[in-house]
């Protein structure tokens, strides 16, 4: 009785690991999230960009940004000037500044956000822009553009 009760015993522990192996060993799908930006040109003043998100998967992607700035945005003088802190503003069209808690999103599959960014009172010269969603998806995007006044 010993043995047969020593032998179920170490069968269940043996079930118990295999099931919590196979159970955790599977990851939720990371979120399929295809990033693109566009320049618009010259708008009232200032150029215009157009930053979208799209869900390209089969699935809900759930998205966190951890703050109002739902994208990370920098610019960068190709012509090697020094452009003082300030001079150059940016307008983030799409989102509440005012707004100081993070945010979930979620996309249903092939949903699609836009975000418009104007950069005004920008001196003349070539430019690099870079850009990515605050949630870590969809990669890093450039543009390069020129300023003529």
């Amino acid at each position: 009785m010993k043995k047969i009760s020593l032998i179920l015993t170490g069968l269940l522990i043996v079930i118990g690991l295999f099931f919590a192996f196979f159970n955790g060993s599977q990851k939720q799908e990371e979120p399929k999230i295809l990033s693109q930006l566009e320049d618009k040109g010259n708008v009232d003043g200032g150029r215009l960009f157009l930053f979208s998100i799209t869900n390209v998967g089969e699935e809900k992607a759930t998205l966190e940004f951890p703050t109002w700035l739902e994208y990370n945005v920098s610019i960068g003088n190709l012509d090697n000037k020094e452009i003082a802190s300030g001079e150059i503003i940016m307008e983030h069209l799409d989102l509440n500044e005012d707004n100081k808690d993070s945010r979930m999103l979620v996309l249903e599959p092939n949903e699609k956000i836009d975000y418009r960014l104007l950069i005004s009172k920008i001196p003349e010269g070539n430019y690099d822009i870079a850009i990515s969603s605050a949630s870590g998806y969809g990669g890093l995007q450039r543009n390069e553009f020129k300023i003529d006044n």
